[in-house]
């Protein structure tokens, strides 16, 4: 885990690969066409939500921002 100048507050890790291995599976979070950030602490994981600039509640069933990601090829 990577920590940010001063050592006191964690920094955005990369987006996990496997699909089992996302924290709150079912949020709309994953499938949105502006991906969240994953904050990761040693005992939490915590989505940021790079529209709306704030952490909220998962998982995330209904959203005002949520734009559905194009499938990829």
């Amino acid at each position: 885990m990577a920590f940010g100048p001063g050592g006191d507050r964690p920094t955005p890790g990369p987006e996990p690969e496997p699909a089992e291995s996302l924290p709150f599976p079912d949020s709309l979070c994953h499938r949105c066409a502006a991906p969240p950030q994953y904050i990761r602490t040693e005992r939490s994981t915590f989505l940021r939500c790079p529209i709306l600039k704030r952490y909220p509640p998962q998982p995330v069933r209904a959203c005002e921002a949520f734009v559905e990601r194009e499938a990829e090829a």
